[in-house]
């Protein structure tokens, strides 16, 4: 007598999706991860040495001209900014949890149901490493959030150096679009791929100032911390499949 076939497709498709990133990761030739996850573990260590010096740095400023400054440019950016705060409530919005997550399990998905085990990995990777980053700010420096525009409605209580949706957005949109750069072969296709990410990327940073979230510094800070980590996931993902094409299989 035959089993019912299982009705829980969910279920199904993730144990189908892991089987087959399992079984393309078991192919890739001897060393390919340990380059992966080597470069990961020296970037992140050399990444939080930095970002502990850059809050450092910057919880010591904050009396001494750095507050000063950020409320001068915040209520310049409040009168002269291309986003009112309206629009800014729509272009925060895939910075949040609400608009990522959909971005980070569909890139997931795609890229290791698609035979590309690295990539997938590397999503992953840029996903929880730029949480580690955030957080070792975040823990050094409880920073206040701004109250200069509608009184700070939009404006979440501490934790305010560095902004984490500015981070986030960098890292991930900054991969998408680096993958996109990287596997065009047509020159104006690449241009527009990199003006695509500064115009997406830098809307949904001014938002975090249109609605009064952060401090201008607060989104220096992410683009740095962004950009650094960014830097690190994307070495590593190409020196691991640099490595698959100089290798042979198992």
């Amino acid at each position: 007598m035959r089993e019912p076939k299982s009705k829980t497709v969910v279920p199904a498709g993730i144990a189908a999706i892991a089987q087959r990133f399992w079984k393309e990761s078991s192919a890739l030739p001897p060393g390919t991860w340990a380059n992966w996850w080597k470069t990961l573990v020296i970037g992140l260590g050399v990444s939080s040495l930095i970002v502990y010096g850059l809050t450092s740095i910057a919880m010591r400023q904050v009396d001494t001209g750095l507050q000063a400054w950020d409320e001068a440019w915040l209520l310049k950016m409040r009168d002269y900014s291309p986003l009112s705060f309206s629009k800014g409530v729509t272009w925060e919005s895939p910075g949040n949890l609400v608009g990522m997550l959909p971005v980070f399990f569909t890139f997931t998905v795609l890229t290791a149901w698609f035979r590309k085990p690295v990539v997938a990995a590397t999503v992953v990777a840029t996903y929880i490493g730029q949480f580690a980053l955030v957080w070792i700010s975040w823990g050094m420096w409880s920073r206040d959030r701004p109250d200069l525009i509608a009184n700070g409605i939009a404006a979440p209580s501490l934790h305010s150096f560095p902004s984490g949706h500015v981070v986030v957005s960098v890292t991930m949109y900054g991969l998408l679009f680096y993958l996109w750069f990287r596997s065009s072969r047509n020159p104006i296709e690449k241009v527009v791929s990199i003006l695509f990410a500064i115009v997406w990327i830098g809307l949904i940073s001014l938002s975090r100032l249109a609605l009064g979230a952060h401090w201008p510094s607060d989104v220096l800070a992410g683009w740095f911390v962004g950009l650094l980590w960014l830097t690190t996931v994307i070495v590593a993902m190409n020196r691991a499949l640099e490595f698959t094409k100089h290798k042979p299989t198992q």
